[in-house]
């Protein structure tokens, strides 16, 4: 968490330097997450189900001048994982909790309703995730058991130790689209694609991160 408030602190700074217009605004965002997991593990494809999660952060949307450009760098609690396996009676999956820092370059048409595309780097700190197994308890005798499902967690280990399960620390790339009006409301969908392998080196295998997200949010007015 450290890590992410000195981003933010460099964020900050940013802001008062010369090139950014006064009319940069501070906003909050929430939306949907759509999340997978690419690679190969035993050298099989890696790639499970799709999990949905939510997202909510806060962003700076900062104009450059006045050109069409400007500076959004946000902090985001975004869910991320995939399914790992599911038959009628059992359904696993990673339930990976992360700290995303975007820092996003957008171009704007600067009309009434501004649409803007852009992109930009995304660092990713792991947060507390776990291994989810559930397991139906329906039987031929008995269709609707109570309860209907046994559930069991186990806390994920992060780090580079041969008994860590996957790396914390993430990186990718994000692009996204939207568009927001003037009085602050703002839509935009955004894809991260991770860059960096998350899968531990004794375990050989390869584990990326990708991530779509859809989101609502406001920027408030910077009086």
């Amino acid at each position: 968490m450290k890590k992410v408030l000195f981003l933010l602190a460099i964020a900050v700074c940013f802001l008062q330097t010369p090139v950014f217009s006064q009319k940069s605004r501070v906003g909050v965002t929430a939306g949907i997450t759509s999340s997978n997991m690419y690679g190969t593990v035993d050298s099989a494809d890696a790639k499970g189900g799709s999990i949905k999660g939510f997202t909510f952060g806060m962003i700076v949307d900062a104009p450059i001048g006045k050109s069409n450009f400007s500076f959004q760098p946000g902090v985001h609690y975004v869910q991320k994982g995939k399914v790992i396996s599911e038959t009628v009676k059992v359904k696993s999956w990673y339930a990976l909790r992360y700290i995303d820092a975007q820092m996003n370059f957008l171009y704007n048409t600067n009309k009434k309703t501004n649409f803007f595309v852009g992109l930009g780097p995304v660092i990713s700190f792991e947060m507390p995730s776990k291994l989810i197994v559930r397991t139906s308890n329906a039987t031929a005798a008995e269709t609707n058991p109570d309860p209907k499902y046994t559930r069991s967690e186990k806390t994920i280990q992060f780090g580079k130790e041969p008994l860590d399960e996957l790396r914390g620390l993430d990186y990718g790339a994000n692009i996204l689209a939207g568009f927001k009006m003037n009085c602050g409301f703002l839509v935009s969908a955004n894809y991260t694609f991770g860059i960096r392998n998350i899968a531990t080196e004794a375990s050989g295998n390869e584990l990326r991160n990708g991530v779509a997200a859809v989101k609502i949010g406001w920027l408030f007015n910077n009086k």
